[in-house]
């Protein structure tokens, strides 16, 4: 067994830092032959999205997007686009179904799908293509197709 396979106990505090920063319940890693269990003992509060985009996001979108926010489902990197290179899943102005994948979100190298979740057109996204988001971070606007 090589020293490699184990994590230096920095390595395993930078990790338990890095996921005490986000908004979780629990989370499991392994890594080496090291197998680390977090949970968090009281309950999750509400994320609050908007003063962490609105810091790092110019003010030339509206304060209050109309139509339905697509929340991220959890902590990672979104990305727009199924692999580097290739087109989008979907561009601004795309007619969506409750099944469309909007993007993915990478955790620990899982590829994580992202859906609409509602029919409509595809209004704007709010996170920058490879941006970390947080759990319940608003990630993108559908305008719901009118049900006539």
């Amino acid at each position: 067994m090589t020293d490699d396979a184990t994590p230096s106990w920095q390595h395993l505090l930078d990790l338990v830092a890095q996921l005490d920063s986000g908004s979780y319940d629990s989370a499991s890693v392994t890594y080496g032959d090291v197998s680390v269990q977090l949970s968090r003992s009281g309950p999750l509060t509400a994320p609050a999205p908007v003063p962490s985009r609105a810091s790092t996001t110019p003010a030339t979108t509206s304060p209050e997007p109309s139509g339905t926010i697509i929340a991220s489902p959890m902590i990672g990197v979104f990305y727009r686009c199924p692999s580097p290179g290739a087109p989008p899943f979907v561009e601004l102005g795309a007619s969506v179904g409750a099944d469309t994948t909007i993007g993915i979100v990478e955790v620990m190298k899982m590829m994580n799908p992202v859906s609409a979740g509602v029919n409509g057109t595809l209004t704007s996204f709010l996170v920058k293509d490879h941006e970390q988001v947080e759990y319940g971070q608003a990630l993108a606007v559908v305008a719901e197709a009118s049900s006539q």
